[in-house]
């Protein structure tokens, strides 16, 4: 999981923060924060409350506003040491004792987890916000293939966001289009003519937020066009 924003929330900036942070104890010395995160589905991601000092707690409540799911919410009651689930599925749960450390673990993280997750937490101090927008990112599916009409295809299928391709060799005369699916996963395709290359290989490199490096592959051609010519390898670039 990356975090890639963190701003505190003023007066004039209240848009940043929804108005979910309602200061439910009432509490003097109301603070909200806002950060911007991202995880990649299938993976395990810990959001956290915000940094303050949990031997003074009263309450701990997380506000879990995805886009395309049901509301749900978890609750901790220092006083009487209780906890409290409202519609939340088993992949969302406390990731310790919330006595110690509140914070929320999504395992496994999917796409629909998409969307706002809102901790307010009461202590003596006052009540803190902290609202974690969350971005779920979809690594593609990569395919290269020569096809018959002597043209060579990258594919990255099913990415969020799309992936970027590019050509270590060819003859930069290549075509791209993308099409936006139903679950907000884009399919990259990017076309290259190898007609009269010289080139022996020809390598895509698909570059995207949810691989830690640049992917490449490697599709040998031949003079004479076949699908899938050669062999291909697929190899990790910094």
């Amino acid at each position: 999981m990356q975090i890639t924003r963190v701003e505190n929330c003023s007066v004039d900036r209240t848009f940043l923060c929804p108005h979910n942070c309602t200061n439910a104890v009432g509490n003097l010395g109301f603070l909200r924060s806002l950060q911007v995160l991202s995880a990649v589905v299938g993976t395990k991601a810990v959001l956290r409350c915000p940094n303050t000092s949990v031997s003074s707690l009263i309450l701990v409540i997380w506000k879990i506003r995805p886009k395309s799911e049901s509301h749900c919410s978890l609750a901790y009651r220092a006083d009487a040491n209780k906890t409290d689930r409202t519609n939340c599925n088993e992949r969302m749960t406390w990731q310790s004792s919330p006595d110690h450390d509140p914070a929320l673990q999504i395992h496994p993280v999917r796409l629909a987890d998409e969307g706002n997750y809102i901790c307010e937490i009461a202590t003596s101090d006052g009540t803190f916000c902290l609202v974690s927008a969350l971005t779920v990112l979809v690594p593609p599916v990569v395919t290269l293939t020569h096809g018959s009409n002597g043209v060579v295809v990258c594919q990255a299928s099913a990415g969020k966001p799309a992936a970027e391709i590019s050509w270590a060799q060819g003859n930069g005369h290549s075509t791209e289009n993308k099409t936006h699916h139903t679950n907000g996963t884009v399919t990259t395709l990017s076309s290259m003519p190898m007609i009269n290359s010289t080139n022996a290989h020809v390598t895509c490199l698909v570059t995207h937020p949810a691989m830690n490096q640049t992917q490449t592959i490697e599709l040998s051609s031949s003079e004479v066009p076949g699908e899938a010519t050669g062999q291909s390898t697929v190899s990790k670039q910094g």
